[in-house]
């Protein structure tokens, strides 16, 4: 069984969501509540104090959203990289006969 444990976390001011999160991810959880709760209060009291709250806070789930498709590029052109350094390596002379991992 999982080591499950309850926590609320608060998002723009908006009433506490009961959430049960594994133990070790309890820290990556509470630093991403911080996180959208930061951008949130600094885009609603300067930026764009003018929109909504709820305008606000599509943008912000869009800037993560944003973030986080840009990591995933990211690790597939790593991931791309990786394995055309592994057919350099291989293919370099006196080589050949080495193990592959």
């Amino acid at each position: 069984m999982a080591d499950k444990q309850n926590i609320t976390i608060q998002l723009a001011g908006q009433p506490k969501i009961p959430l049960a999160v594994e133990r070790s991810e309890e820290e990556l959880v509470r630093k991403a509540e911080k996180m959208v709760n930061d951008l949130w209060l600094r885009w609603t009291s300067q930026t764009f104090a003018a929109e909504s709250q709820l305008k606000v806070m599509a943008r912000v789930a869009f800037q993560f959203a944003l973030l986080y498709l840009r990591g995933e590029r990211n690790i597939e052109e790593l991931s791309e990289l990786d394995n055309s350094l592994d057919e350099m390596l291989r293919n370099l002379p006196g080589l050949e006969a080495s193990p592959q991992h």
